[in-house]
């Protein structure tokens, strides 16, 4: 690849990333020459530091799903210059694509600092995004979502509150009739963007889930406790 520039996301709180996998393709890519940054959380960066995604998009980007992270930075009108996954692919496959082999890929020694990311298990960047692409702006995630979560602005889904989902719930993404709300860090496609249907496709009775929120949130309000991120302090 002619770009000299990547950024690899450790997703650091869900260990969705096998670190001694971007350990190797760390190794072989800064020993070929290549600037390579390290993100503990692409979702989080996104939320708290918009700036840097600016810089990060002008790098090929290892990740999860491709199509998850094209929507992450198309929620802040930004486009990678590649997008590579991260998540399934091999580093023998990853590092073919910049003419590099993964040489002692399963004795790849991990960088210590790494332990030193931040970790935020329970409380990290839970939240959904839009793949433009295939979105319809039908409207059934804003409707349904209770966290206010979305807005609807001149006729489309806007994901405006990101901090208000509730943590681990996908509903909506279910509920979404051409697939298009993905949760990054959820363990299933297509939920998370992947293109293996890896949940068994059932009838969605949306009355019923959204009875089942309405439920949860009244009783958040009652017992006074947040089903939302915890807080880490």
């Amino acid at each position: 690849m002619s770009n000299k520039k990547v950024t690899i996301c450790l997703c650091s709180s869900r260990h969705l990333i096998d670190r001694q996998k971007a350990a190797a393709i760390f190794r072989a890519l800064t020993e070929a020459g290549y600037a390579v940054c390290v993100e503990a959380d692409l979702c989080e960066t996104a939320l708290d530091a918009p700036l840097q995604m600016s810089e990060i998009a002008s790098s090929t980007v290892m990740a999860c799903y491709p199509r998850a992270v094209a929507a992450l930075f198309d929620r802040l009108q930004l486009s990678p210059a590649a997008l590579l996954n991260l998540r399934c692919n091999s580093a023998e496959q990853l590092l073919s694509g910049f003419s590099l082999a993964a040489a002692g890929q399963t004795e790849a020694h991990v960088p210590s600092e790494w332990d030193a990311l931040p970790q935020k298990p329970g409380c990290d960047a839970w939240y959904p995004v839009i793949d433009k692409h295939r979105c319809s702006e039908c409207g059934q995630c804003h409707d349904y979502c209770l966290f206010g979560v979305y807005a609807m602005a001149d006729g489309c889904v806007q994901v405006v509150r990101p901090r208000s989902c509730k943590n681990n719930c996908p509903a909506c993404a279910r509920i979404c009739p051409n697939r298009a709300v993905i949760f990054p860090k959820y363990e299933k496609s297509p939920v998370n963007g992947g293109s293996e249907d890896e949940e068994q496709a059932v009838a969605i009775d949306t009355k019923a889930l959204y009875a089942s929120a309405l439920r949860s949130r009244l009783e958040q309000r009652k017992a006074g406790v947040s089903l939302l991120k915890r807080d880490p302090s």
